[in-house]
């Protein structure tokens, strides 16, 4: 089940998530995040090109035995020769890295394969493919109707897509059995969102207001079966088999301890009918405390 994880880097070089404070990772701490989960049989990164300097960092550690995940930023408008972007991003990315090749490469943003250069956006990354530059092509996605837009037209091999318990859009709008028919791998990230699921009642910024209700059915419930939330997050997102990969973002080793505690102390509890489909809470895109 641990072969499963990919650690999320977002916040090695930013700060990200709801909770994280403002301080990049020291590379000292990011080696002990990394030592203590390659032990455990974590070998999957999750990166991307618009994380600051991430990818140049883990690229002064020894990323050999790694499988690396990048993820390719938005096309600028005045692009001139989609080509050229692509390929020359992707090998920026391995030079940064210090790898030969790159297991995956997803579009950030993913509405760029259904736009106007829809086309040669995917001709370029299927040559990318080709040169032996990354082993998988796909999309980073935040709406599924984006998703499906894409499915219909061209052949992936990734993708990515937010999962937790109060977003359930993967399994609750069938998009599971759709995207395993097309034999497609599935990673999902998010699992906490963001840290949200993890906070206490009195630590939820009052920019949630609006779904206090629903914070509190949450905690009544993690005090009911006396649970603590990050277990009843864990139990959710590995109880479905068909996910690939699990990506978790830490900011400590402390963190990272915690989490493996959980997978290894793992059940089938879980809320069975508690989520939303609101669009502003589950997509921390449109959040306003940034």
């Amino acid at each position: 089940m641990k072969s499963k994880l990919s650690i999320g880097t977002a916040n090695f070089d930013q700060s990200y998530g709801i909770s994280n404070n403002k301080s990049k990772l020291s590379l000292k701490t990011i080696k002990k995040i990394l030592n203590y989960t390659g032990k455990k049989g974590v070998k999957s990164l999750d990166t991307s090109i618009s994380y600051g300097n991430t990818e140049k960092i883990l690229g002064k550690l020894n990323l050999k035995t790694y499988k690396i995940f990048t993820k390719l930023p938005k096309l600028p408008k005045d692009c001139k020769n989609i080509r050229v972007w692509v390929l020359n991003n992707i090998k920026n990315s391995t030079n940064r890295l210090k790898i030969k090749k790159i297991k995956g490469i997803f579009l950030h943003h993913s509405e760029d394969l259904i736009g106007k250069n829809k086309k040669k956006l995917y001709d370029s990354l299927n040559e990318a493919k080709k040169k032996g530059l990354v082993e998988k092509i796909g999309v980073s996605i935040y709406d599924f109707k984006t998703l499906d837009k894409i499915l219909s037209e061209f052949k992936i091999d990734i993708v990515q897509v937010p999962f937790n318990i109060f977003d359930r859009r993967l399994q609750q709008f069938k998009y599971l059995k759709k995207i395993k028919k097309k034999k497609i791998e599935i990673h999902v990230r998010s699992i906490f969102l963001q840290g949200l699921l993890l906070l206490k009642n009195s630590k939820i910024p009052k920019n949630f207001i609006k779904w206090f209700s629903l914070f509190k059915l949450w905690h009544f419930w993690l005090k009911t079966n006396n649970i603590p939330n990050l277990n009843a997050c864990i139990n959710y997102v590995f109880h479905v088999k068909e996910i690939d990969k699990i990506i978790i973002g830490v900011k400590n080793l402390k963190q990272i301890k915690q989490i493996f505690k959980a997978i290894e102390n793992k059940s089938t509890l879980y809320p069975k009918n508690l989520f939303s489909d609101d669009y502003n809470l589950i997509n921390p895109m449109k959040w306003k405390i940034r």
